[in-house]
C-alpha cells in the first residue's frame, strides 16, 4: 500500500464527476495531484479507525467475542486503505468492509452487525 499525502488541485483544474453514484448530479470535485484519486465530496463521508473500533467494541459487549478476535479485526481493518486513507473514501464502503471483516473472523451474520453500525 501506498501512501500518499494529498494535495488537492487547484479550483480551475477541478473536474466534473458525479456526486454520491447517480448521474443526474454532477459537480467539481477536486483530486490529488500526487496519486489523482479524486476526493470524496459526498455526505457519505469516511470515519477515522477510532469510530470503527469503538463500533467494534459495541459489538463486542453484545456478543461477548474474545480478545483474540478483537485483536484479529483491528489488525485486519488498521491494515486496509479504506480506514487508514479517508480522501476518497466513503463511509458506506467502509461499513461493507467492516461488516465483511467481523462477520469472517466472528461468524456473526451480517444482518446482525449491519444492525449495530451506525
Amino acid at each position: 500500500m501506498t501512501t500518499c499525502n494529498h494535495e488537492s488541485c487547484g479550483c480551475e483544474e477541478k473536474i466534473w464527476f458525479p456526486t454520491d453514484n447517480s448521474f443526474s448530479d454532477i459537480t467539481l470535485h477536486p483530486w490529488c495531484v500526487h496519486c489523482g484519486l479524486i476526493k470524496n465530496i459526498s455526505e457519505d463521508k469516511a470515519h477515522n479507525i477510532g469510530y470503527w473500533l469503538n463500533v467494534l467494541a459495541r459489538i463486542k459487549d453484545n456478543f461477548s467475542l474474545k480478545k483474540v478476535q478483537i485483536r484479529l479485526i483491528a489488525k485486519e481493518l488498521e491494515k486496509n486503505q479504506y480506514f487508514n486513507d479517508l480522501y476518497g473514501t466513503t463511509a458506506s464502503s467502509q461499513k461493507k468492509l467492516f461488516i465483511k471483516t467481523v462477520s469472517k473472523i466472528t461468524n456473526i451474520s451480517t444482518n446482525l452487525i449491519d444492525t449495530l453500525v451506525y
